[in-house]
């Protein structure tokens, strides 16, 4: 992989942060959509570089607090054999920061890298998908006994969906863009998701517990080992309160269909029942005692609402101009979107096939 070649402040920078030597080389890692992630191979030790996006996460110094909150809470419970998973560690910078804030007012951190891992962005098999499943459901165990009290809300609202859709009604009529037009059939599939806002209002009215949860439970969110066991969550800058039906339907939109979330061939979106049984029981033995009886009785409907949540946002930023997620082309965030409907389409239309794969589902 080419190294990148980064602009003087910014390596005197990072330089003076970590003590980096002058033959450090940097190269790409990931395909996030928010972060700029590089690797770091200085004197043959290897380690992650993040530039923080503070468009997206207004208050960076919240966002670093949450992490390191969560990482030295979850060494504590794998220290005490609670936690089976590896644990990203934080590397403070020299003047013992969890960050440092460049001279061109970028924010850096630095974590060990996790050797001998891949990512996946796709679940080839429902082992795969079970694994995550159990990995993240983990995870969100692990987590049940941080005091709410340490973690902030880094992005209010985050999965609202009644959020998300009002948002969405407002690009489509502010269509600062000049591109709803465009999209007029995405448009008209967005605005049928408000049937589901209902439901949603019922749950929380219901008492559906508010937890600390990943909130961007992806599949390439996950670090697997070379026989594809999963060993690491990664990604922590959206942990946070939330509900864990906002964790499992991000885990069911990334790992049902069997092409990615920009995937243009719309005739291969679809939902692969095997994997949600999959995805169902690993989650549930991953999350162990913690899935009250209404959680588990809306799994499916948690994968149709996030899955309509992500479509509104892509539609919305699309429509926006594209100042949110990042975008190799004029059209990627429709393009996104259009996957993200056809994909609620299918998850509607067998929503009672697939619950009944719930284990004991009533």
């Amino acid at each position: 992989m080419n190294d990148v070649q980064l602009d003087s402040v910014t390596r005197n920078g990072l330089a003076e942060a970590w003590g980096l030597g002058p033959r450090a080389r940097f190269t790409p890692l990931g395909n996030g959509l928010i972060n700029r992630t590089l690797l770091v191979i200085d004197d043959g030790r290897r380690r992650v570089l993040q530039c923080l996006n503070i468009h997206v996460f207004r208050d960076p110094a919240l966002v670093m607090r949450n992490c390191h909150a969560v990482t030295a809470h979850l060494g504590r419970e794998r220290a005490a054999g609670r936690y089976a998973y590896s644990v990203l560690e934080l590397v403070p910078t020299l003047a013992g920061e969890p960050a440092a804030v460049l001279a061109n007012d970028t924010w850096w951190r630095m974590y060990d890298h996790v050797p001998d891992t891949r990512t996946h962005d796709t679940a080839d098999t429902p082992s795969l998908t079970f694994e995550a499943a159990r990995g993240f459901g983990a995870f969100a165990a692990a987590l049940a006994e941080l005091d709410s009290t340490d973690v902030g809300e880094v992005i209010p609202h985050f999965h609202d969906p009644v959020r998300r859709f009002d948002a969405f009604r407002v690009a489509l009529a502010a269509d600062r863009a000049g591109r709803a037009a465009q999209a007029g059939r995405e448009c008209k599939a967005a605005l049928a998701f408000a049937d589901v806002l209902s439901h949603w209002e019922a749950l929380l009215a219901a008492g559906l517990p508010w937890r600390i949860t990943h909130n961007d439970c992806k599949l390439n969110n996950l670090l697997f080992d070379a026989s594809d066991h999963a060993t690491c969550v990664i990604d922590l800058d959206t942990v946070m309160p939330g509900s864990l039906l906002f964790d499992f339907g991000d885990m069911g939109r990334t790992m049902l269909s069997p092409v990615p979330e920009d995937s243009t061939d719309l005739e291969r979106i679809g939902v692969r029942r095997e994997h949600f049984a999959a995805l169902a029981r690993g989650y549930i033995e991953g999350c162990g005692d913690l899935l009250t009886p209404l959680e588990r009785e809306n799994l499916v409907f948690a994968v149709r609402l996030i899955t309509g949540v992500i479509g509104l946002r892509f539609l919305t930023d699309y429509l926006d101009g594209d100042r949110y997620f990042r975008c190799a082309h004029s059209l990627h965030n429709l393009e996104r979107a259009r996957n993200q409907f056809a994909l609620y389409a299918a998850l509607t239309a067998q929503a009672d096939a697939l619950q009944a794969l719930v284990p004991n589902s009533a």
